[in-house]
């Protein structure tokens, strides 16, 4: 084992240091700023092109990381396709279409029972009394959201969100499954092979993109930009640095701030409400997904490069 290899298995069993806590904590302000800046944005720009953009601007940016890896690519490709152009592709139409940030910032969340869920069929996992309560708990919390009147009426876009968690789900088994594949490298092919799909989407449903984009202003150009560095780069670039330094247990508990700031953060700067079914059932979903995690990471100690999505 190496000097650094030590110094991180020995950093894993401690505590949080102070800066790599204020990273942390940066790291889900930021993520969670996203559902809000990428929320303002599309009232200025449609949804499917603003991803397309979004990934456009990614590949272009980390295009010198590119390495072909033989014998990973099948994998690196289907990684692309569920997590990138279908995943984001559906999530932020739905983020459009929902009237509030909260319930959308919760059946985000969807993803992790989900992954469970394919595990247990395509990996051949087996779930333990823990994560089957925690499924249980997660799932019932989602349709207590689901069913408050005051997000009823815009079901449909949830639909769309929780389809985009499925196929999030369903690049994390790839991601399981590939090796050796820097974190950048992931997210240059991710946004390489998301933008072109995205971009023929776009212009099939949402027509002509030159009129939004001269049209847009500081809400739709700076979100853009907030989502591309903030998010996909400096966030993500984060998360790979503390997930390889500590325990998913001990970090596991502040991965669940962002979806709880983007609801805040819509609540304070769009307006959106907030209800009582909202507040108790995404504590549940919260919860169950936490227990999951906290799970799994005593199974998968460490966090591979692969497991950063965009």
């Amino acid at each position: 084992m190496t000097a650094s290899a030590r110094t991180d298995a020995s950093t894993a069993h401690r505590g949080l240091k102070l800066p790599d806590l204020g990273l942390l904590l940066l790291m889900q302000a930021v993520w969670g700023g996203s559902f809000v800046f990428t929320k303002l944005a599309m009232f200025e720009i449609p949804p499917l092109l603003f991803v397309a953009l979004r990934f456009l601007i990614v590949s272009l940016l980390l295009m010198r990381f590119l390495r072909w890896h033989p014998g990973q690519m099948h994998l690196v490709a289907g990684i692309s396709f569920f997590t990138g152009a279908l995943h984001f592709g559906l999530m932020n139409t739905g983020l459009a279409m929902a009237e509030d940030v909260a319930p959308v910032a919760i059946f985000v969340q969807l993803g992790v029972p989900f992954a469970t869920l394919l595990s247990v069929f395509v990996l051949h996992e087996r779930l333990g009394i823990w994560r089957i309560s925690a499924l249980i708990v997660a799932f019932s919390g989602v349709l207590v959201v689901g069913f408050d009147p005051a997000v009823f009426k815009y079901a449909n876009a949830l639909v769309f969100v929780a389809i985009g968690a499925f196929v999030m789900a369903v690049g994390t088994i790839f991601m399981r499954q590939v090796r050796g594949v820097p974190v950048y490298d992931m997210q240059a092919w991710i946004a390489i092979f998301a933008w072109p799909p995205l971009l023929v989407a776009s212009l099939i449903f949402e027509g002509d993109p030159v009129p939004p984009l001269l049209s847009a202003g500081l809400a739709g150009w700076g979100g853009l930009l907030f989502v591309v560095l903030g998010t996909s780069l400096i966030g993500h670039a984060a998360y790979f640095y503390i997930m390889q330094r500590y325990e998913v247990g001990l970090t596991a508990p502040f991965m669940l701030l962002a979806p709880i700031l983007g609801a805040a953060g819509g609540a304070l700067f769009l307006g959106d409400v907030i209800t009582w079914r909202m507040i108790v059932g995404g504590a549940m979903t919260l919860i169950g997904v936490l227990i999951i995690t906290m799970r799994e990471g005593r199974r998968r100690p460490s966090a591979k490069v692969s497991d950063v999505a965009l």
